[in-house]
């Protein structure tokens, strides 16, 4: 097996990629993708040899990261704006013997194995049109990524050919994706979530994908959306509810997901007015490649994805009906880079448990569940339990418009008694002092033991380069 050429199958002449008015087709990328593979070879590349990929997102993406798992190498992609300093502690993770980077970005790391993009170029336009094909065992490592560091250091996650096979089924049973769909995502490559949603899943099925270098804002957006009729749309709620706010239009949608972090309600509600379709929310990690749970607006709970097999934790549960779940699916990874101490996520019999926690959404599994945030956000305050996600909620509802984001944020530690509940808020339509007033009228109808100590307004949220809220930032401002 070899997850690159399983990518490849489309029509000859069907249109594989799009990028910024460009269209390559599946003969014309299977053309690039054996070039760079050559050209990884010409340099010096053996199968089993690390190389770290960190470019914006588009077609010289694409055809070096294929072409390293082609010739059996293995691309570990990080985002194109990490931290020269990260990029060197990735390098000592990962012993990775080369890196391709944007030209600055190369000078800037420093490193004697970093090629910049023009010198790739080069070795390009000097390479051989083909090399051979490495076949690997379905359970061999193929490409790494990156966590987020939202719960700490951020690890490498190993993924296996095997994830790649079935990269497609969510979206062709699911969303009906066929290869006549134009895929476009939001997010960048680096990212689990596109990479095996949008770019795999498009390519499995032979349909079309789009790819934009630069990072989306609601303008961005709104032009590729009117230029290239996407058919399936996926993204993060932090930019749906920008997009909602502006008004973009989705004439050529059809179907529309949201994942990275849960969807708020209010967000939700807002798409399907703007755009009549409903938001299919989905659930997954950088672990499990895939997503694993999945709910549409007519479904009580998320319910598990086709070829995901789910089981409750026995070791852990009765946080006030709360529970860690288990997956099973192809996409779940091998394992980590590193010995991992920091966070509750585990493998284990080919299966991956994160750190968060769910309810059953009904009276039996049938109904699916629902999610409870991660174990750090379900707390005992006073003696009662507090899902500070369905609390966030709660106010988002109560603060429609007055106020764009919520996060709410415990400090102490030791026990119940100690804990403080801190409400950070980003303000809407409302003046600063006006949402202060909102917020603490919609906080004083709570209970006691749910009431913020604190409120603080900020000018906008931390988030990761996924989209993710940084909730220990926050922590940290209140050290």
């Amino acid at each position: 097996m070899n997850a690159a050429e399983l990518l490849l199958g489309g029509e000859s002449g069907s249109v594989a990629l799009i990028e910024d008015g460009r269209r390559l087709t599946y003969g014309e990328l299977r053309g690039r993708v054996e070039q760079a593979a050559a050209a990884w070879v010409a340099r010096g590349l053996q199968p089993g040899e690390r190389c770290v990929v960190g470019l914006p997102d588009g077609a010289d993406w694409v055809a070096a990261f294929l072409g390293l798992i082609w010739m059996g190498g293995i691309p570990i992609a990080i985002s194109p704006r990490t931290d020269p300093a990260l990029v060197r502690d990735l390098i000592a993770d990962s012993g990775a013997v080369a890196l391709l980077l944007e030209d600055d970005a190369a000078a800037a790391v420093g490193d004697p194995r970093a090629l910049g993009l023009g010198t790739w170029r080069s070795l390009l336009d000097a390479a051989p049109a083909s090399a051979a094909i490495h076949q690997a065992d379905e359970d061999a490592p193929a490409f790494w990524l990156y966590s987020s560091g939202t719960t700490g250091k951020p690890k490498g996650i190993v993924h296996a050919h095997r994830s790649v096979a079935h990269a497609h089924v969510f979206a062709r049973d699911v969303l009906g994706a066929t290869p006549a769909d134009v895929f476009y995502s939001t997010s960048k490559l680096f990212f689990a979530y596109p990479l095996a949603n949008a770019l795999f899943a498009g390519l499995r099925l032979g349909a079309s994908v789009v790819l934009d270098a630069e990072w989306p804002n609601p303008e961005r957006v709104a032009r590729n959306v009117a230029r290239y009729c996407p058919t399936l749309f996926f993204s993060v709620p932090t930019l749906y509810r920008r997009l909602t706010e502006a008004g973009v239009s989705f004439a050529s949608l059809r179907r529309a997901v949201s994942a990275g972090e849960a969807c708020p309600p209010d967000v939700a509600e807002a798409w399907l007015r703007l755009t009549g379709l409903s938001l299919v929310n989905g659930y997954g990690t950088t672990e499990t490649l895939a997503l694993m749970l999945y709910r549409t607006a007519d479904m009580p709970g998320i319910r598990a994805t086709p070829l995901t097999q789910v089981r409750v934790d026995a070791e852990e549960g009765g946080r006030d009906g709360a529970v860690r779940l288990w997956f099973s699916h192809p996409g779940v990874a091998l394992g980590y880079s590193r010995v991992v101490t920091h966070d509750s996520a585990c493998f284990g019999g080919n299966a991956f448990s994160p750190g968060d926690l769910f309810r059953p959404a009904g009276a039996d599994a049938a109904a699916g569940w629902a999610f409870a945030g991660r174990s750090d956000q379900l707390l005992k305050v006073f003696g009662r339990w507090v899902d500070t996600v369905a609390l966030e909620q709660v106010l988002a509802q109560r603060l429609q418009g007055k106020v764009r984001e919520s996060c709410i944020v415990p400090r102490g530690a030791g026990s119940e008694d100690t804990i403080a509940l801190h409400l950070f808020v980003v303000p809407g339509s409302a003046d600063a002092a006006a949402a202060r007033k909102a917020v603490e009228e919609a906080v004083a109808g709570l209970p006691s033991y749910q009431r913020p100590q604190a409120i603080h307004l900020v000018d906008d949220m931390p988030r990761t380069e996924t989209g993710k809220l940084r909730r220990g930032v926050l922590g940290r401002m209140l050290e």
